[in-house]
């Protein structure tokens, strides 16, 4: 019988999003490269960033090295600490639009200036796009503020490898300044009576041994984006995730699309540690917070159009919770959600 050594694994393309965040997408990189399985490849979308994160990456590239601001984490290994001395072969791609040929054996990294932000949902499309849709297995979409456990895609693979419906396959989100609590466990749970979502395990400690992966699948409505592996029969029928949402409800709404075709899964040994809305946690706060309250009326418009009513009133409980908070911004863009609902409510998906 073939073993892992004999039997050729599934080709990935690791897809990562950078957006002013050169220092997390090092870190990132550094302990991808680290990882124990033979053959993926990394994209880099670079979001027209504005903190010289292209020159940054390509100069770490050229000298890998480590840094003592890090984190140590059992499980997670560093390419920088075993092979500092030796340079990674970079290649960079101009431009959103196009596939990219297979790379030299040697590079594991392309480095993509779409030229502009085009969001989660964009970035990650132009990663996709570029990879190509025959040319790799998987694609792993990962955010570039975490480090991941070095037997992380491995135990991806192996999961969604045991049933040919698997469409999407998360991991064990921990967070990076708290490795032993739990982030998420693969993704989150739908609120049926406001469109909101719960994070499945949040706050508990870990435990791999007492984790239940089928009672987790069975409350998944979708994965979460800081560790999604995906199959190319997925992309292919389904298509690529939306980028009018930017920000926010792009994963869900990629799994209800998906659902009836294929199903999700949870790998508990893929251990990801998250330092949790870093990639994200830009200056842009009221732009992003309208994005959040904009798009479950978007998503549930789509989806559940029997619950914008019930959207509504959430919306109307929420203003007030805000305005004892004391929190005006949040009061005032929840209004102009609500003072916007039936125009928001009837846009329609951006094509793929």
């Amino acid at each position: 019988m073939p073993t892992d050594k004999t039997r050729r694994l599934p080709a990935v393309a690791v897809i990562l999003v950078n957006y002013n965040g050169w220092r997390d997408s090092i870190e990132c990189l550094d302990s991808l490269l680290a990882i124990d399985y033979p053959d993926f490849h990394v994209f880099i979308t670079d979001n027209e960033s504005s903190d010289d994160s292209p020159a940054r990456l390509t100069a770490w590239c050229a000298t890998p090295s480590g840094s003592a601001l890090w984190r140590c984490i059992p499980g997670v290994a560093r390419r920088s600490a075993t092979r500092a001395s030796e340079p990674l072969q970079l290649r960079t791609k101009y431009g959103a639009d196009g596939i990219l040929g297979p790379a030299d054996p040697e590079c594991r990294v392309t480095l993509i200036r779409s030229g502009a932000n085009t969001g989660f949902a964009g970035g990650c499309n132009i990663g996709m796009r570029a990879a190509g849709p025959d040319r790799f297995d998987y694609f792993w979409l990962l955010n570039t503020d975490t480090v991941v456990d070095a037997q992380c895609l491995r135990a991806l693979i192996e999961r969604a490898q045991t049933d040919p419906i698997v469409g999407m396959t998360g991991s064990t989100i921990l967070y990076y300044d708290r490795p032993d609590t739990v982030q998420t466990l693969a993704g989150a749970e739908l609120i049926d009576r406001n469109m909101s979502s719960r994070h499945i395990g949040a706050g508990t400690e870990y435990n791999a041994d007492s984790v239940d992966a089928g009672a987790v699948e069975r409350r998944l409505a979708y994965i979460m984006g800081a560790s999604m592996l995906v199959s190319r029969q997925l992309v292919s029928i389904v298509g690529l995730m939306s980028e009018d949402y930017f920000l926010y409800y792009e994963e869900i709404d990629w799994a209800m699309r998906a659902r009836g075709e294929f199903k999700l899964a949870f790998a508990p040994r893929s251990l990801v540690y998250h330092k949790s809305g870093a990639s994200s946690a830009k200056p842009l706060r009221e732009f992003s917070t309208r994005l959040y309250y904009r798009n479950r009326v978007r998503f549930a418009s789509r989806f559940f159009p029997q619950r914008m009513g019930r959207i509504k009133v959430s919306y109307f409980i929420e203003i007030c919770r805000q305005l004892l908070r004391g929190r005006w911004l949040h009061a005032r863009i929840i209004g102009e959600t609500l003072l916007h609902f039936k125009t928001i409510a009837r846009s329609r998906r951006a094509p793929d």
